[in-house]
């Protein structure tokens, strides 16, 4: 009987310890699986709120052009070519063009930095290059440059006044023409022309020309006079098939090509400014032409005027025209 008990009291004592084991590994499971819950939050959190950067990674490039970001059509990359291998031919400086669709979240300075280490250029010839950074969707413009060229393109004046010429075609059709303009304007540093921290007569001149300077004023000095006649005349057939006397006729006339003088002028001013001195011109053509084209009874008499004349109705015979 006393075996017997024992025995039973083994069994209970082992049972029990496999309740408690059992209840350990149970915990253990639930901690174990609270903390995998966790760091999946945190990881996903993590991937939410604090987005990594991926350094942009810098493609195998040429020594003349790498359109990368599509901007160029072939013959205007074909064209450019010649271009800067004369003029390589002719200076011994390598002048090279990258532009790429973005620059993701990477600093246009340190991707053209990486982008300038990696040209296939030996050291003599990369100290004598010039790489113009071109970025399609962040439409920023960049440039690097070797050691020997560093005192003609000085930061960040440099890349300010390349940034204006390519700039200016980012949002119209053909976006290769500012990189043609970026590329000529480097020449002309390099030869001496341009000076990044000056603007020459010259850069004013054809930055003006660019930019349209001048159109509005002889759209202007074309379009003003022209429209004041017209405007002159229309008042003067209303005015004369409403009876209006002469004097009233040449002053509204008068006011109305002033009127219309200065809305033309306005609008293009818009274009580009001018002076004084041309609006006071436009202003002197102007005003005369709108008063002539009231005075109806001078340039509309006859069969050709535009005004309706009152004519007999009594059908008369020829000798009764000839006095007889």
């Amino acid at each position: 009987m006393t075996t017997n008990h024992d025995c039973s009291s083994v069994r209970s004592g082992h049972a029990i310890c496999s309740l408690i084991d059992l209840g350990k590994s149970e915990t253990e499971r639930a901690k174990t699986l609270g903390k995998m819950i966790f760091l999946g939050f945190a990881l996903f959190a993590s991937l939410i709120f604090c987005p990594f950067s991926v350094a942009l990674e810098v493609p195998v490039l040429k020594d003349t052009i790498n359109d990368f970001a599509g901007m160029m059509p072939q013959a205007s990359v074909h064209d450019l070519e010649e271009r800067l291998k004369r003029f390589k031919t002719q200076t011994g400086h390598t002048i090279v063009v990258l532009t790429v669709r973005s620059l993701e979240d990477e600093d246009m300075k340190s991707f053209g930095g990486k982008a300038f280490k990696s040209l296939p250029l030996e050291e003599p010839a990369l100290q004598k290059s010039v790489l113009l950074v071109v970025a399609r969707k962040q439409q920023k413009v960049g440039v690097e440059v070797g050691s020997q060229l560093g005192h003609l393109f000085r930061e960040p004046e440099a890349s300010q006044k390349l940034q204006g010429h390519v700039g200016l075609y980012f949002g119209g059709f053909r976006p290769d023409l500012g990189i043609h303009a970026g590329v000529n304007y480097i020449f002309r540093v390099i030869k001496g022309e341009f000076h990044v921290d000056t603007t020459t007569e010259l850069e004013k001149l054809e930055d003006a020309s660019t930019r349209g300077a001048g159109a509005g004023a002889i759209f202007a000095v074309l379009l003003a006079p022209f429209l004041a006649f017209v405007v002159g005349v229309l008042w003067g057939i209303y005015a004369t098939h409403n009876s209006i006397e002469r004097g009233m006729r040449l002053v509204m006339g008068a006011v109305l090509s002033y009127g219309t003088a200065k809305i033309v002028a306005f609008l293009m001013s818009l274009i580009s400014s001018y002076g004084d001195g041309l609006w006071y011109f436009i202003l002197a053509i102007s005003i005369p032409l709108g008063v002539f084209g009231s005075l109806t009874e001078f340039w509309m008499a006859g069969e050709w005027r535009g005004i309706p004349r009152v004519k007999d109705r009594i059908k008369r015979k020829p000798e009764d025209n000839m006095g007889i």
